[in-house]
Protein backbone atom coordinates (compact mmCIF):
# COMPACT_ATOMS: atom_id res chain seq x y z
CA UNK A 1 0.00 0.00 0.00
CA UNK A 2 1.24 3.78 -0.78
CA UNK A 3 1.61 5.58 2.15
CA UNK A 4 0.81 9.03 2.16
CA UNK A 5 2.56 11.63 3.90
CA UNK A 6 1.49 15.23 4.93
CA UNK A 7 3.26 18.70 5.67
CA UNK A 8 2.03 19.02 9.18
CA UNK A 9 3.25 17.96 12.34
CA UNK A 10 0.21 16.88 14.56
CA UNK A 11 -2.56 14.29 14.74
CA UNK A 12 -2.29 10.76 13.29
CA UNK A 13 -5.72 9.42 12.16
CA UNK A 14 -4.18 5.68 11.83
CA UNK A 15 -4.08 2.90 14.33
CA UNK A 16 -1.11 0.46 13.90
CA UNK A 17 0.42 -2.56 16.04
CA UNK A 18 2.49 -1.10 18.54
CA UNK A 19 5.24 -3.37 16.55
CA UNK A 20 4.60 -2.04 13.23
CA UNK A 21 4.70 1.77 14.59
CA UNK A 22 8.35 0.69 16.26
CA UNK A 23 9.41 -0.77 12.70
CA UNK A 24 8.34 2.37 10.72
CA UNK A 25 10.11 4.95 13.46
CA UNK A 26 13.20 2.59 12.63
CA UNK A 27 12.82 3.15 8.54
CA UNK A 28 12.39 6.93 8.89
CA UNK A 29 15.60 6.99 11.42
CA UNK A 30 17.07 5.23 8.59
CA UNK A 31 15.63 7.14 6.24
CA UNK A 32 17.26 10.84 7.80
CA UNK A 33 20.57 9.26 8.35
CA UNK A 34 21.04 7.75 4.99
CA UNK A 35 19.72 10.90 2.97
CA UNK A 36 17.46 8.23 1.50
CA UNK A 37 15.05 9.71 -1.45
CA UNK A 38 11.21 10.35 0.03
CA UNK A 39 9.90 7.90 -2.72
CA UNK A 40 12.31 5.14 -1.40
CA UNK A 41 11.24 5.73 2.44
CA UNK A 42 7.16 5.54 1.12
CA UNK A 43 8.48 1.97 -0.79
CA UNK A 44 9.99 0.96 2.28
CA UNK A 45 6.67 1.97 4.89
CA UNK A 46 4.83 0.36 2.32
CA UNK A 47 6.92 -2.91 2.60
CA UNK A 48 6.29 -2.98 6.46
CA UNK A 49 2.29 -1.97 6.20
CA UNK A 50 1.73 -4.69 3.96
CA UNK A 51 3.65 -7.82 4.13
CA UNK A 52 0.99 -9.65 2.60
CA UNK A 53 -0.82 -8.07 -0.68
CA UNK A 54 -4.25 -9.54 -0.21
CA UNK A 55 -4.61 -8.41 3.77
CA UNK A 56 -5.51 -4.76 2.46
CA UNK A 57 -6.27 -1.95 5.06
CA UNK A 58 -7.08 1.22 4.64
CA UNK A 59 -5.92 1.97 8.67
CA UNK A 60 -2.80 1.09 7.68
CA UNK A 61 -2.55 4.39 5.82
CA UNK A 62 -0.06 7.57 7.13
CA UNK A 63 -1.87 10.51 6.18
CA UNK A 64 0.00 13.39 8.70
CA UNK A 65 3.45 13.23 9.19
CA UNK A 66 6.83 15.53 8.90
CA UNK A 67 7.92 16.26 5.51
CA UNK A 68 11.21 16.13 4.87
CA UNK A 69 13.61 16.75 2.37
CA UNK A 70 11.17 17.92 -0.36
CA UNK A 71 11.75 16.89 -4.21
CA UNK A 72 9.34 17.71 -7.11
CA UNK A 73 7.86 13.79 -7.37
CA UNK A 74 6.25 14.35 -3.54
CA UNK A 75 3.48 16.56 -4.46
CA UNK A 76 0.92 13.72 -4.75
CA UNK A 77 1.23 12.96 -1.39
CA UNK A 78 0.04 16.22 0.03
CA UNK A 79 -2.44 15.78 -2.69
CA UNK A 80 -4.25 12.71 -0.45
CA UNK A 81 -4.66 14.83 2.33
CA UNK A 82 -6.12 17.22 0.50
CA UNK A 83 -8.34 14.84 -0.63
CA UNK A 84 -9.52 14.16 2.47
CA UNK A 85 -10.29 17.17 3.37
CA UNK A 86 -12.54 17.15 0.02
CA UNK A 87 -14.40 14.05 1.24
CA UNK A 88 -15.23 15.98 4.44
CA UNK A 89 -17.07 18.59 2.87
CA UNK A 90 -18.61 16.41 -0.36
CA UNK A 91 -22.20 17.23 -0.92
CA UNK A 92 -24.90 15.60 0.55
CA UNK A 93 -26.69 12.82 -2.11
CA UNK A 94 -23.93 12.98 -4.27
CA UNK A 95 -22.18 9.40 -5.26
CA UNK A 96 -18.35 9.62 -3.53
CA UNK A 97 -17.01 8.89 -6.77
CA UNK A 98 -13.12 9.74 -8.38
CA UNK A 99 -12.12 9.54 -12.29
CA UNK A 100 -8.12 8.14 -12.44
CA UNK A 101 -5.71 7.64 -14.98
CA UNK A 102 -2.26 6.70 -15.10
CA UNK A 103 -0.18 8.22 -17.47
CA UNK A 104 3.97 8.24 -18.13
CA UNK A 105 5.88 11.22 -18.43
CA UNK A 106 6.19 11.11 -21.89
CA UNK A 107 2.74 11.27 -22.80
CA UNK A 108 1.09 14.09 -21.06
CA UNK A 109 0.37 15.67 -24.65
CA UNK A 110 -1.69 12.63 -25.10
CA UNK A 111 -3.25 13.06 -21.39
CA UNK A 112 -4.40 17.10 -21.89
CA UNK A 113 -5.99 16.23 -24.50
CA UNK A 114 -8.37 13.14 -22.85
CA UNK A 115 -8.93 15.55 -19.97
CA UNK A 116 -9.73 18.47 -22.15
CA UNK A 117 -12.47 15.92 -23.52
CA UNK A 118 -13.78 15.21 -20.59
CA UNK A 119 -13.87 18.48 -19.35
CA UNK A 120 -16.25 19.83 -21.80
CA UNK A 121 -18.22 16.89 -22.16
CA UNK A 122 -18.47 15.87 -18.12
CA UNK A 123 -16.99 17.26 -15.78
CA UNK A 124 -17.19 20.83 -16.05
CA UNK A 125 -21.17 20.02 -15.13
CA UNK A 126 -20.45 16.99 -12.76
CA UNK A 127 -17.54 18.19 -11.21
CA UNK A 128 -15.66 14.90 -9.63
CA UNK A 129 -12.39 14.61 -8.61
CA UNK A 130 -9.78 13.12 -10.90
CA UNK A 131 -6.96 11.47 -9.43
CA UNK A 132 -3.70 11.15 -11.97
CA UNK A 133 -1.13 8.30 -10.61
CA UNK A 134 2.42 8.93 -12.75
CA UNK A 135 6.09 7.61 -11.77
CA UNK A 136 8.05 10.68 -11.30
CA UNK A 137 6.57 13.67 -13.43
CA UNK A 138 8.50 16.56 -13.28
CA UNK A 139 6.84 19.65 -11.69
CA UNK A 140 6.48 21.86 -14.44
CA UNK A 141 4.30 19.41 -16.13
CA UNK A 142 2.32 18.26 -13.45
CA UNK A 143 1.66 22.80 -12.68
CA UNK A 144 0.95 22.25 -16.77
CA UNK A 145 -1.66 20.09 -16.59
CA UNK A 146 -3.96 22.28 -13.77
CA UNK A 147 -3.54 24.92 -15.29
CA UNK A 148 -4.64 23.10 -18.38
CA UNK A 149 -7.99 21.56 -16.87
CA UNK A 150 -10.56 22.77 -14.27
CA UNK A 151 -10.85 19.78 -13.06
CA UNK A 152 -9.68 19.19 -9.50
CA UNK A 153 -6.60 17.08 -9.77
CA UNK A 154 -4.80 14.79 -7.33
CA UNK A 155 -1.48 13.76 -8.50
CA UNK A 156 0.00 10.17 -7.13
CA UNK A 157 2.95 9.14 -7.43
CA UNK A 158 3.49 5.07 -7.47
CA UNK A 159 6.42 3.19 -7.29
CA UNK A 160 7.01 0.23 -10.08
CA UNK A 161 8.94 -2.88 -8.88
CA UNK A 162 9.14 -6.74 -10.41
CA UNK A 163 7.19 -8.29 -7.51
CA UNK A 164 9.33 -10.34 -4.90
CA UNK A 165 7.78 -13.22 -5.51
CA UNK A 166 9.16 -13.81 -9.00
CA UNK A 167 13.48 -13.84 -10.25
CA UNK A 168 14.61 -10.31 -10.87
CA UNK A 169 15.67 -12.14 -14.78
CA UNK A 170 12.55 -13.78 -14.99
CA UNK A 171 12.00 -14.72 -18.89
CA UNK A 172 8.82 -13.70 -20.43
CA UNK A 173 7.34 -17.46 -22.10
CA UNK A 174 5.18 -15.98 -24.47
CA UNK A 175 3.53 -13.03 -25.88
CA UNK A 176 6.58 -10.65 -25.27
CA UNK A 177 5.50 -7.12 -24.75
CA UNK A 178 7.59 -4.35 -22.83
CA UNK A 179 8.31 -4.64 -18.82
CA UNK A 180 6.48 -1.20 -18.22
CA UNK A 181 2.83 -2.38 -19.69
CA UNK A 182 2.94 -4.98 -17.81
CA UNK A 183 3.51 -2.76 -14.84
CA UNK A 184 0.51 -1.12 -15.60
CA UNK A 185 -1.48 -4.52 -16.12
CA UNK A 186 -0.81 -5.23 -12.69
CA UNK A 187 -1.74 -1.98 -10.95
CA UNK A 188 -4.83 -1.43 -12.77
CA UNK A 189 -6.09 -5.20 -11.16
CA UNK A 190 -4.88 -4.85 -8.18
CA UNK A 191 -2.08 -2.39 -6.79
CA UNK A 192 -4.47 1.05 -7.38
CA UNK A 193 -6.99 -0.49 -4.98
CA UNK A 194 -4.23 -0.02 -2.55
CA UNK A 195 -3.53 3.64 -2.54
CA UNK A 196 -4.90 5.57 0.32
CA UNK A 197 -5.61 8.32 -2.03
CA UNK A 198 -8.39 6.31 -2.92
CA UNK A 199 -9.72 5.62 0.50
CA UNK A 200 -14.13 6.34 1.77
CA UNK A 201 -15.09 6.39 -1.99
CA UNK A 202 -17.52 4.22 -3.44
CA UNK A 203 -17.28 4.11 -7.34
CA UNK A 204 -14.40 4.94 -9.74
CA UNK A 205 -14.14 5.69 -13.20
CA UNK A 206 -11.01 4.71 -15.03
CA UNK A 207 -9.78 6.09 -18.36
CA UNK A 208 -6.29 6.04 -20.49
CA UNK A 209 -4.70 8.48 -21.00
CA UNK A 210 -5.55 8.49 -24.92
CA UNK A 211 -9.22 7.99 -24.01
CA UNK A 212 -11.36 10.25 -25.93
CA UNK A 213 -15.02 11.07 -25.09
CA UNK A 214 -16.99 12.19 -28.46
CA UNK A 215 -19.94 13.98 -27.64
CA UNK A 216 -21.55 15.15 -24.20
CA UNK A 217 -22.56 13.21 -21.18
CA UNK A 218 -25.92 14.66 -20.48
CA UNK A 219 -25.82 12.80 -16.74
CA UNK A 220 -24.39 11.77 -13.65
CA UNK A 221 -23.23 8.19 -15.04
CA UNK A 222 -22.25 7.70 -10.94
CA UNK A 223 -25.66 8.44 -10.21
CA UNK A 224 -26.93 5.92 -12.91
CA UNK A 225 -24.71 3.21 -11.37
CA UNK A 226 -26.29 3.87 -8.23
CA UNK A 227 -29.28 4.54 -8.94
CA UNK A 228 -29.51 1.10 -10.42
CA UNK A 229 -27.32 -0.87 -7.94
CA UNK A 230 -24.90 -1.30 -10.94
CA UNK A 231 -21.22 -2.66 -9.84
CA UNK A 232 -19.65 -2.95 -13.18
CA UNK A 233 -20.07 -0.36 -16.36
CA UNK A 234 -18.69 -0.66 -19.99
CA UNK A 235 -18.75 0.39 -23.15
CA UNK A 236 -17.12 -2.73 -25.07
CA UNK A 237 -16.59 -6.69 -25.51
CA UNK A 238 -13.47 -7.51 -27.21
CA UNK A 239 -11.17 -10.99 -27.15
CA UNK A 240 -7.66 -11.01 -25.97
CA UNK A 241 -4.62 -12.72 -28.03
CA UNK A 242 -5.03 -17.00 -26.78
CA UNK A 243 -1.05 -16.23 -26.90
CA UNK A 244 -1.52 -13.79 -24.15
CA UNK A 245 -3.37 -15.37 -21.73
CA UNK A 246 -1.79 -19.20 -22.08
CA UNK A 247 -3.05 -20.70 -19.09
CA UNK A 248 -5.11 -18.02 -17.76
CA UNK A 249 -8.91 -19.51 -17.57
CA UNK A 250 -7.50 -23.14 -16.77
CA UNK A 251 -5.84 -21.38 -13.46
CA UNK A 252 -9.09 -19.63 -13.22
CA UNK A 253 -11.10 -22.50 -13.59
CA UNK A 254 -8.91 -24.43 -11.15
CA UNK A 255 -9.61 -21.72 -8.72
CA UNK A 256 -13.19 -21.63 -8.93
CA UNK A 257 -13.33 -25.67 -8.62
CA UNK A 258 -10.52 -25.38 -5.38
CA UNK A 259 -12.31 -22.23 -3.49
CA UNK A 260 -15.93 -24.11 -4.15
CA UNK A 261 -17.12 -21.14 -6.22
CA UNK A 262 -20.59 -20.62 -7.73
CA UNK A 263 -19.80 -18.08 -10.55
CA UNK A 264 -22.64 -15.83 -11.27
CA UNK A 265 -22.20 -15.78 -15.33
CA UNK A 266 -18.46 -17.37 -15.36
CA UNK A 267 -19.41 -20.82 -17.21
CA UNK A 268 -21.37 -18.65 -20.16
CA UNK A 269 -18.39 -15.98 -20.60
CA UNK A 270 -16.53 -16.95 -23.79
CA UNK A 271 -12.91 -17.83 -22.99
CA UNK A 272 -10.20 -14.77 -23.96
CA UNK A 273 -13.56 -12.92 -23.94
CA UNK A 274 -12.80 -9.20 -22.28
CA UNK A 275 -14.73 -5.96 -20.77
CA UNK A 276 -12.58 -2.83 -23.22
CA UNK A 277 -11.50 -1.59 -19.40
CA UNK A 278 -10.06 1.55 -20.68
CA UNK A 279 -13.05 2.87 -19.99
CA UNK A 280 -14.64 1.34 -16.86
CA UNK A 281 -17.14 2.56 -13.96
CA UNK A 282 -17.21 0.24 -11.10
CA UNK A 283 -18.11 0.33 -7.38
CA UNK A 284 -15.02 0.32 -5.41
CA UNK A 285 -16.92 -2.80 -2.70
CA UNK A 286 -16.41 -5.36 -5.97
CA UNK A 287 -12.75 -4.60 -6.25
CA UNK A 288 -11.94 -4.40 -1.97
CA UNK A 289 -13.97 -7.90 -1.43
CA UNK A 290 -12.49 -10.47 0.09
CA UNK A 291 -13.78 -12.54 -3.07
CA UNK A 292 -12.09 -10.29 -5.30
CA UNK A 293 -8.71 -10.12 -3.16
CA UNK A 294 -8.35 -13.24 -2.49
CA UNK A 295 -8.64 -14.01 -6.68
CA UNK A 296 -6.56 -10.77 -7.82
CA UNK A 297 -3.91 -12.58 -4.67
CA UNK A 298 -3.90 -16.07 -6.46
CA UNK A 299 -3.81 -14.64 -9.91
CA UNK A 300 -0.50 -12.21 -9.33
CA UNK A 301 1.33 -15.10 -7.34
CA UNK A 302 1.35 -17.50 -10.54
CA UNK A 303 3.45 -14.64 -12.29
CA UNK A 304 1.32 -14.78 -15.70
CA UNK A 305 1.17 -11.11 -16.25
CA UNK A 306 4.95 -11.06 -16.88
CA UNK A 307 5.83 -14.72 -18.02
CA UNK A 308 2.96 -14.23 -20.31
CA UNK A 309 0.82 -11.01 -21.09
CA UNK A 310 -2.06 -11.74 -18.44
CA UNK A 311 -3.44 -8.50 -19.09
CA UNK A 312 -6.40 -6.36 -16.00
CA UNK A 313 -8.39 -6.67 -18.78
CA UNK A 314 -9.08 -10.31 -18.73
CA UNK A 315 -8.23 -10.87 -15.42
CA UNK A 316 -11.32 -8.72 -14.04
CA UNK A 317 -13.63 -9.45 -17.05
CA UNK A 318 -12.85 -13.21 -14.92
CA UNK A 319 -13.72 -11.65 -11.62
CA UNK A 320 -16.85 -10.04 -13.13
CA UNK A 321 -17.81 -13.22 -14.66
CA UNK A 322 -17.22 -14.58 -11.20
CA UNK A 323 -18.73 -12.70 -8.60
CA UNK A 324 -21.12 -10.13 -10.02
CA UNK A 325 -24.49 -10.42 -11.38
CA UNK A 326 -24.65 -10.26 -14.95
CA UNK A 327 -27.50 -7.85 -14.35
CA UNK A 328 -25.40 -5.14 -12.52
CA UNK A 329 -23.28 -4.82 -15.06
CA UNK A 330 -24.66 -2.24 -17.51
CA UNK A 331 -22.66 -1.24 -21.17
CA UNK A 332 -22.51 2.40 -21.47
CA UNK A 333 -23.59 2.13 -25.54
CA UNK A 334 -24.95 5.39 -25.56
CA UNK A 335 -21.49 7.35 -24.71
CA UNK A 336 -19.39 8.01 -27.87
CA UNK A 337 -16.11 7.31 -26.93
CA UNK A 338 -12.85 6.40 -28.60
CA UNK A 339 -9.30 4.66 -27.67
CA UNK A 340 -7.01 3.66 -30.18
CA UNK A 341 -8.86 2.11 -33.19
CA UNK A 342 -11.71 1.37 -31.52
CA UNK A 343 -14.71 3.98 -31.37
CA UNK A 344 -18.22 3.77 -29.91
CA UNK A 345 -20.52 6.08 -32.20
Amino acid sequence: MTASLGSKRGKRIVSLPSILCFMSLIVLYLTVWSNMSFNTFVSKVNQIFVNSESNISYSYCITDSTKYKRTPYEIGDDDALRMQNLLKKWPVGKPKAFIYYLIHSNRTSMFLESIRLLDIRFNNQYNYPVIVFHENISLDKINNIRSSSKSDIYFQSVVFEIPDFLPQNFTQLSCHWYLGYKHMCRFHAKLVYQQCIIRDFEYAWRLDDDSKILRPINYDIFDYMRERNLQYGYVYVNSDRPSCTVNLWTNARTYVKSNSITPTFFDQWKENQMYYNNFEVSRLSLWLSDDYQKFIDYIDRLGGMYYYRWGDAPIKSIAVSLFVPRNETHCFKDIGYEHQIFKNL
